[in-house]
């Protein structure tokens, strides 16, 4: 009887070989709506194993398991950034193997070639992917990233687009350097630029809002818009757009417009929950525990 343990062929957006075993998935979304170009999965493997890779793209990569696991990395497909942290980079074009001992538990961003280049807004030749972790503050933001999108899609089966292509970009813009002057450091928006984009953000406030749209409207890549919008804003888009919806749906719980849900989903929230847990986050109360201290 043939004993040898099944091997698992995979494939993700930015790179695909084969794995030892099968993993648990905790999740495993495909960005942009669901097209190919960015997938993000949180995994855990019960036992030892190894896991191949040819990358063609870009996959960022971080750590999670127990203490006392033990993850070998060859480095010949994989710039371990910091021990500490736990963080990889496999950039485009390596092809290795990567073994641990003992469970192993981790998440991974994978990024198509095409992906890269369009939020870096540079061809793959002139970007230079991070080989190191010499600023630590750094490597603990990435990961602090990563945990936030797994956060996002763990509370909620439909997340925020918006906050997800956002989240996406800043593991992007986090790893890597583009070898060109480019634009200029500090870009902002034109009134007519800021004006454009709020003013969609308020028509469209009860609907689903994306950077590519907001870029589109303005002229810009997604990349710089976010840059551009926070320079001029002094937040991101996505935090503005946050507070448009808590002020839209206190407005309408303070007139007595409907349910929960109803409000929520006039506000552009996908459920009185999100809604709730946003409420927390950005003002430390409920929707109606804020309305009622206001009236208080």
């Amino acid at each position: 009887m043939d004993s040898t343990p099944e091997t698992i062929t995979y494939a993700t957006s930015g790179s695909s070989g084969h794995l030892s075993g099968r993993p648990e998935l905790t999740c495993c979304a495909p960005g942009n709506r669901g097209l190919p170009e960015i997938t993000f999965i949180d995994f855990r493997f019960a036992t030892g194993g190894w896991s191949t890779h040819a990358v063609s793209g870009l996959e960022v990569a971080a750590s999670t398991q127990p203490a006392g696991a033990h993850h070998e990395v060859d480095y010949e497909i994989a710039a371990r950034l910091s021990d500490r942290e736990g963080l990889l980079v496999r950039r485009p074009g390596l092809h290795g193997t990567t073994r641990w001992v003992g469970p192993y538990t981790g998440r991974v961003l994978s990024f198509s070639a095409a992906a890269v280049e369009r939020l870096a807004e540079a061809p793959i030749g002139k970007i230079a992917f991070a080989t190191d972790g010499r600023d630590l503050r750094a490597c603990r933001s990435t990961c602090h990233i990563l945990s936030a999108l797994s956060c996002a899609h763990r509370d909620d089966p439909s997340p925020d687009p918006l906050l997800i292509e956002s989240l996406h970009l800043a593991v992007l813009r986090s790893v890597i350097a583009v070898r060109t002057a480019g634009r200029s450091a500090g870009p902002d928006l034109s009134a007519s630029q800021a004006g454009r984009a709020c003013a969609y953000i308020r028509e469209h406030l009860d609907r689903e809002i994306t950077v590519s749209a907001l870029a589109g409207i303005v002229g810009l890549s997604e990349g710089y818009f976010i840059r551009a919008f926070r320079q001029s804003t002094g937040v991101t888009p996505y935090q503005y757009i946050m507070r448009e919806r808590v002020g839209r749906a206190e407005a309408l719980i303070r007139s007595g417009a409907g349910s929960m849900a109803e409000v929520a989903a006039r506000s552009g929230f996908t459920s009185a929950g999100a809604m709730s847990r946003t409420f927390r986050k950005l003002v430390g109360r409920s929707p109606t525990g804020r309305t009622a201290g206001r009236r208080a």
